[in-house]
């Protein structure tokens, strides 16, 4: 394994704090509560995809505040914890409700847990096709639950577990070539449990300035665990973060790489294109098969007041079925985007990003958080 050595200096900083307080300011007053040991501040959401159409919900924003002052204030990692749940719908049939939960400082053991129900309109474009013979719309109805449970070997080293349960359910089928000799054609259960280990010296994991993070993790879906589908998945990521003269600059680097192999459901398969990744494909099933990898870099600056701007590009591809290999018909995006700070004293941003890419790929993303 490779030895990564993270160096801290000392450097010039500005202040996350909204002193004056504008009209936009004080309509988030307005709807935010302040509490002894929570915030709360529920935003409407609206956007529009080329796979959900326009969409609409209500996204509260849960930010608890650390019950011990000494120890936030002796430690050179700000690790809040937060919790998101969403409603959304939308023109083309979407509904969705999740919620997500990022916890730091029971004893040693850091967690995260997310839990959805999804009714999604979707396309089937093949299997890794750069030019799709046939697509294919279809629903998908999903129940799932993902989570990481991490023991503090140091203020860094982290090892644990991770675990993936869905139920999926393949609806409205429109079009023959969707059929059952595609592998997940009938939906069904899948749980994966595996180790995972992690090295973490973001100096923030919300918004990190300095640092980097390292996963590697190792999932089963084994058939004496109740899986309609037997297979394995593995994932290797890496981020590293760089701040410039001061933290109002920030260039991050991310790399990826993800391996599945066995009785693997089309609906499983590595995704290229999303909010956080490709972000120039707007339709995340456009280009999927076994093995995926890509590569990005982003340059985050703070404007003023709660506003920032980013500029990003990335390179990555799937491959493994039908011959493909990795170095064929590799995918590119770039693209610019929007920050708005969510909370008074948290860099908890809102993200509108727009990238496009070669293919024929645009896309345009309304979510929370950084893209890594």
């Amino acid at each position: 394994m490779l030895s990564v050595q993270f160096t801290y200096g000392q450097e010039e900083t500005y202040s996350d704090s909204l002193q004056e307080h504008n009209f936009v300011d004080k309509v988030i007053d307005v709807i935010t509560f302040h509490g002894e040991n929570v915030n709360i501040v529920t935003y409407p959401m609206a956007g529009f995809s080329e796979q959900e159409g326009f969409s609409a919900g209500l996204m509260p924003v849960f930010t608890f505040k650390e019950k011990n002052p000494e120890k936030r204030q002796n430690t050179r990692f700000n690790r809040p914890t937060t919790f998101i749940p969403s409603i959304l719908v939308s023109t083309k049939g979407l509904f969705n409700v999740d919620a997500s939960l990022i916890m730091f400082g029971l004893g040693k053991w850091n967690m995260y847990f997310t839990g959805v129900y999804q009714y999604v309109p979707n396309v089937y474009y093949g299997i890794n096709e750069a030019v799709p013979s046939d697509t294919v719309n279809y629903f998908n109805r999903r129940f799932s639950s993902f989570g990481e449970v991490q023991y503090e070997i140091s203020d860094t080293f982290f090892f644990g577990a991770r675990y993936d349960i869905q139920y999926n359910e393949i609806t409205d089928v429109e079009d023959t070539y969707l059929n059952a000799t595609v592998e997940g054609y009938n939906g069904g259960f899948s749980m994966g449990i595996g180790p995972e280990i992690r090295v973490d010296t973001r100096d923030n994991i919300v918004y990190p300035t300095k640092g980097g993070l390292l996963a590697i993790a190792f999932t089963p879906y084994l058939s004496f665990t109740g899986n309609d589908y037997n297979f394995w998945y593995f994932f290797t990521e890496f981020s590293q973060f760089f701040s410039i003269k001061n933290n109002k600059n920030v260039i991050g680097v991310f790399a990826a790489f993800h391996m599945l192999d066995g009785d693997i459901p089309f609906y499983y398969l590595n995704t290229l294109g999303g909010s956080k990744r490709m972000r120039s494909i707007a339709q995340p099933n456009r280009f999927i098969d076994k093995n995926y990898y890509m590569a990005q870099v982003e340059y985050r600056r703070h404007l003023f007041w709660r506003l920032g701007v980013v500029g990003f590009a990335g390179v990555g591809n799937v491959y493994g079925s039908n011959g493909t290999n990795a170095f064929e018909n590799v995918k590119y995006t770039v693209g610019a985007g929007i920050r708005f700070q969510l909370v008074e004293d948290m860099k908890l941003n809102f993200r509108i990003d727009y990238g496009f890419g070669n293919y024929d790929q645009q896309g345009l993303w309304l979510t929370t958080r950084e893209a890594f």
